[in-house]
């Protein structure tokens, strides 16, 4: 059986001179802002999977995406490079494209076996640059199941898991990625006091209205993450019943912030700071809570280096091991004191030709200073937008999904000016945010004259960053991105 065959490989391992690299599990949510888990102490979820591997490994609360929009976002994780160096996959809805290589295939080199299950890379086309499989290796979709709601994948993600350890070969470590589907709108309206939330416990954002509507979308988002996580206990039964849990290193994380207005493509908290949590057997102490700074683009060497592979010269993140293998929790790595996030284009129907809204922003720990290139802009979109689908009330800001909470800010506009001004309305080139005192990012400082000194700062340590790390927008070649929007012009489009 299973068991005498692993001792027989257990033996195998003795011989040789350094133990199987570990295996490598990714579990990625769509559009999860923090601290929207329970280990964070939201008690509007209920998170037991996620909250496990916090528990058992460390809990990250100051993790962020390189760009908070689902293509860019999965692609720099995948290359472990800054969103802005991944040419046409810079964006949504274009191409993956050729010779941009990712931690799998790295890893399959090293004779990993590679599989996913759910939403991989995109929206975007992966064959047009000639690949036969996704930049996150072959899918394993088979098993289907009935959600409990609308709107919900079908997708049995634990078995299609189980399916692909089923043909592992016996030894091989594996690198697999659960592409979770929610909590991506739509969400059945009211599922979530349905299945038992109560609108009185969920918090609501200070830059969304506190209505019975708003706090019922945000229940059902609770719910879809909710149900995305209960799958989490059959994975780590498949983990366990195929004794690979110990040697496996399991991350759950998201690709960008929840899709409400000023969370999901844009760079404020709710658009860029998301859940991390990552557990490694007996390499990791349980337990522990960091607060340095991360990116997920710091994910890719992590599992290279992990694996006892050197870095590729283009990947711009840094590996996580350090934080990982140190025994303490809080403030670990003095340098790992920012990170830089931006976006390039979201929805491709939100402007005219397909153009975008290009941002770059520096986090610290105390400051929060974003940069919009082109002002003159909507930051949301047109509206009307050249082609947002039938059927949004809103008629247009394309880069806000629609919903409940996005077409009540916008009918009630007059009761609830400042929100939805901040929601929808133009911006100024510069914003600048002290996250103690405003976590959700309403009160703009970047012309206060107290804070000039701090903007000039964090200015110079962004442009620093973006030059050192070859940002097209900072050495003068942006119109790389203008060439590659206007190419793509829309969802459909395919080169």
């Amino acid at each position: 059986g299973r068991a005498a065959l692993a001792g027989a490989a257990l033996a195998g391992v003795a011989c040789r001179r350094r133990p199987r690299p570990p295996n490598i599990l990714v579990c990625v949510s769509d559009d999860q802002s923090y601290p929207h888990a329970g280990a964070y102490g939201a008690g509007f979820l209920k998170t037991p999977g996620f909250d496990r591997v916090a528990r058992e490994g460390v809990l990250f609360r100051n993790a962020f995406v390189s760009a908070p929009s689902c293509a860019p976002s999965r692609g720099s994780l995948l290359a472990g490079q800054d969103f802005y160096r991944l040419r046409e996959a810079a964006m949504n809805h274009t191409i993956w494209p050729a010779g941009l290589e990712t931690y799998p295939e790295i890893l399959a080199e090293a004779g990993y076996v590679l599989g996913y299950t759910g939403k991989g890379w995109g929206p975007g086309n992966w064959t047009a640059s000639g690949r036969s499989v996704s930049p996150v290796g072959p899918a394993y979709n088979e098993f289907t199941l009935e959600p409990p709601g609308a709107h919900l994948s079908n997708l049995d993600y634990a078995r299609n898991f189980e399916a692909f350890l089923e043909q592992v070969p016996e030894g091989a470590p594996f690198c697999f990625w659960i592409g979770f589907s929610e909590p991506h709108r739509p969400f059945e309206p009211g599922i979530g006091v349905r299945y038992g939330a109560r609108l009185e416990e969920v918090r609501v954002p200070a830059f969304l209205p506190d209505t019975d509507i708003v706090r019922s979308d945000l229940a059902d988002y609770a719910f879809e993450i909710g149900y995305y996580d209960s799958h989490m206990a059959r994975i780590f039964a498949a983990l366990e019943v195929a004794e690979e849990l110990e040697s496996t290193i399991v991350v759950v994380t998201a690709d960008n912030g929840m899709a409400f207005p000023r969370a999901k493509a844009t760079l404020y908290e709710a658009g860029i700071h998301v859940p991390l949590a990552i557990r490694w057997g007996e390499r990791v102490r349980p337990g522990r809570v960091v607060d340095d700074l991360v990116n997920l683009i710091d994910l890719a060497p992590t599992f290279l280096e992990a694996a006892g592979l050197p870095l590729p010269p283009a990947m711009t993140g840094r590996s996580l091991l350090p934080l990982l293998e140190t025994g303490g929790s809080g403030r670990i790595d003095p340098s790992r004191d920012a990170i830089v996030a931006g976006l390039e284009r979201h929805f491709p129907g939100s402007r005219p030709r397909g153009a975008g809204y290009p941002m770059r922003a520096l986090r610290t720990h105390e400051y929060l200073y974003i940069r919009n290139l082109t002002p003159e802009r909507s930051p949301a979109g047109d509206r009307p937008g050249p082609s947002w689908p039938p059927g949004d009330p809103t008629g247009g800001f394309g880069d806000i999904d629609g919903g409940p909470s996005k077409t009540l800010l916008w009918e009630r506009r007059d009761q609830y000016p400042d929100l939805a001004r901040l929601a929808f309305s133009r911006r100024p080139a510069e914003e600048l945010y002290r996250i103690p005192d405003d976590p959700d990012n309403l009160r703009n400082l970047a012309g206060d004259p107290a804070q000039e000194q701090t903007r000039r700062m964090l200015a110079r340590r962004l442009d620093e960053y973006l030059e050192r790390t070859l940002d097209p927008r900072a050495t003068g070649e942006g119109e790389l991105f203008d060439r590659i929007a206007e190419r793509y012009p829309s969802v459909e489009s395919k080169s």
